[in-house]
């Protein structure tokens, strides 16, 4: 390539001849290991164990120019260079390759005559630096990552001749990042940024430019396949020191022969900076051993590299029962991290050892209670083998065991099994004797809401004739049909009384409508569950006759009333004689008050109705 020549003045010619540069002309450096490119490592690797060797020529046409300050050519120092280049790189493990290079300048030429510009002719044949690089893979596309990442050590050792352009003075570092990811099964791109790090040096005396550290950027892609394989690439070049910047693009295939590769690049240079040519061409061959690919995710015959230990556990791959996974020699290369016989795979506790037929656990009993937490039904609690180890419980405190107690968690009283008594809806009647339970509602209609079923504006707690519409006060029954009986909250009021015969207990036949009546309410009204009827007389006489004649006339009317069809587990008769009088029996009108027949409502459920003043 081209180098700028700043001041060449006419005394140059009288000037004399010093020391030699020391500087490496070649700024070439492949890729030891093919993987991924040629020129560009993409942070892939070679396997663990496999060897690459490479053999190749290279010419390169001007790759040392000295100009004038428009540019044009003044000499060529360096005008052709054919080198051979020995080349091979090692898989350690499967993160570390190591690799070397060795360049052997075959031949080289230029223009006579270059003592007056401060350089000496060039010698056809020299040996080039040497390089040692190592290359550390961080992440790795085969092992599940989304690319390949490595970075590489580079080191060349001033091996070459100062007089041949072919070394530097002092050892130069080379460090660069390499990145690569395959893009389905045609292309994989790859990238590196580093940096060639050596001492600054004057290409002759007559020129102030230094050849120095520079940074390197390459990007390159390459074709994917078993047979003919294509591959691009570009790299640059950007000085710290006072030279020109320079570029390359090259272009190349690779063919596999047999147990050989043949390989091919050319392309041209861009810019003036020493050691880029106006053009390059490579020509070379490699071998690979061993050639399967033994790594993971991949396909790999196993008889091909059986030495070879692709998960790093000092197993062969031969013997390796898991060869993609680090393990235990005991157990054939598969993890087993607990030595307990039970693969970690199939291990549910692969940090605690534990028989096989508790999938690698110990058996535990956490609370203590001699059960296993696998059997115990409260493993954190101690109870009782006969409880599946759960501690007897009254969470609710109403005195029942939760295991007696339908609701464990309410209070409750033990005769409902310790659940609490409820009035779901809040209608004054508990739930087990509300017939709508969710709904609120009258106790006349125990506990569901109000109803009017021949709609005459009675409600039908109240209404004599549920279904013949009536006035009001007819008990809501045709006037026609004239009521003596008007139901209340507590008890059946009637308009008339019950008459006897005179010191007995019969009942007389002008009393039959009245209870007719009675028996009738009764029937309709089948929500009134149970009445008394109640007996009384005045205190005239003895009480026990009193007591016994009340008892007898209640006993009597209770007797009609069940043969009128009302049921007998509906009706109760009760006499009191003489002991609840509600008038004075001082006076005849009052023991006429006293004698009498009361039909009272008995039970919790009684019917929520309004009383009325009935007149006598």
């Amino acid at each position: 390539m081209v180098f700028l020549l700043v001041v060449v003045l006419p005394q140059l010619a009288a000037a004399q001849l010093a020391a030699p540069p020391q500087i490496e002309l070649e700024r070439l450096t492949l890729n030891p290991s093919a993987k991924g490119g040629m020129l560009v490592g993409g942070g892939d690797l070679l396997s663990q164990r496999q060897l690459r060797v490479s053999l190749w020529a290279h010419y390169e046409h001007d790759p040392l120019v000295f100009r004038d300050a428009q540019g044009a050519r003044l000499t060529t120092v360096v005008g052709s260079r054919v080198t051979a280049h020995l080349v091979a790189a090692y898989g350690i493990t499967r993160w570390l390759e190591v690799g070397l290079q060795l360049p052997v300048v075959l031949w080289q030429g230029g223009s006579k005559g270059l003592d007056v510009l401060g350089v000496s002719s060039v010698p056809t044949t020299a040996l080039g630096t040497p390089y040692l690089q190592a290359r550390l893979g961080f992440l790795s596309e085969e092992r599940g990552a989304p690319i390949d990442l490595a970075l590489t050590a580079m080191v060349g050792f001033p091996f070459g001749s100062a007089s041949a352009f072919t070394r530097d003075a002092t050892v130069s570092f080379i460090p660069r990042l390499g990145a690569g990811r395959t893009f389905g099964d045609w292309v994989r791109v790859s990238a590196e940024l580093g940096a060639w790090l050596r001492s600054e040096q004057a290409v002759s005396t007559s020129m102030t430019e230094k050849v120095g550290s520079q940074l390197d950027l390459a990007v390159g892609a390459t074709t994917l396949g078993d047979g003919l394989r294509g591959e691009l690439s570009l790299r640059a070049m950007v000085p710290f020191t006072r030279q020109p910047a320079a570029a390359e693009l090259m272009a190349g295939a690779r063919y596999p022969v047999g147990p050989i590769e043949l390989h091919a690049l050319a392309g041209p240079g861009f810019g003036r900076a020493p050691g880029t040519p106006s053009f390059r061409v490579l020509l070379g061959a490699s071998f690979l051993w061993p050639k399967a690919r033994c790594v993971e995710g991949k396909p790999y015959e196993l008889d091909q590299c059986p030495e070879l230990d692709l998960d790093g556990d000092s197993v062969p791959n031969a013997a390796d029962q898991c060869p993609s996974v680090p393990g235990q020699a005991f157990a054939q290369g598969c993890p087993d991290r607990d030595r307990d016989g039970v693969l970690d795979a199939d291990d549910q506790c692969p940090d605690v050892s534990g028989p096989k037929e508790r999938k690698g656990c110990p058996a535990k009993d956490t609370d203590g209670d001699g059960l296993e937490d696998e059997v115990d039904g409260c493993p954190r609690e101690p109870g009782p083998k006969a409880r599946q180890g759960c501690p007897e419980k009254d969470t609710d405190g109403d005195g029942l065991l939760d295991d007696d107690d339908k609701c464990p968690t309410e209070p409750g009283p033990k005769e409902r099994q310790g659940c609490p008594v409820r009035d779901t809806d809040g209608d004054g009647l508990l739930d087990p004797v509300d017939a709508c339970p969710n709904e609120k509602g009258d106790a006349r209609y125990r506990g569901c809401p109000p109803s009017d079923e021949d709609k005459d504006g009675v409600e039908d707690a109240e209404d004599n004739c549920r279904k013949e519409p009536g006035p009001k006060e007819n008990q809501g029954c045709p006037a026609a049909k004239k009521q003596l009986v008007v139901i209340t909250r507590d008890k059946l009021v009637i308009k008339d009384r019950v008459y006897f015969d005179t010191g007995k207990a019969t009942i007389q036949a002008r009393s039959n409508a009245l209870l007719d009546q009675v028996a009738a309410v009764l029937q309709e009204h089948t929500e009134v569950q149970r009445v008394a009827v109640e007996g009384h007389t005045d205190s005239r006489g003895s009480a026990a006759f009193n007591t016994k004649l009340s008892q007898d006339r209640a006993d009597a009317v209770r007797a009609y009333l069940v043969k009128k069809g009302v049921d007998p587990a509906r009706v109760l008769a009760k006499g009191y004689g003489p002991d609840r009088p509600m008038a004075d029996n001082a006076t005849p009108a009052g023991r006429e008050l006293n004698r009498r027949v009361e039909f009272v409502i008995v039970g919790e459920d009684k019917t929520e109705t309004k009383t009325i003043e009935v007149p006598q």
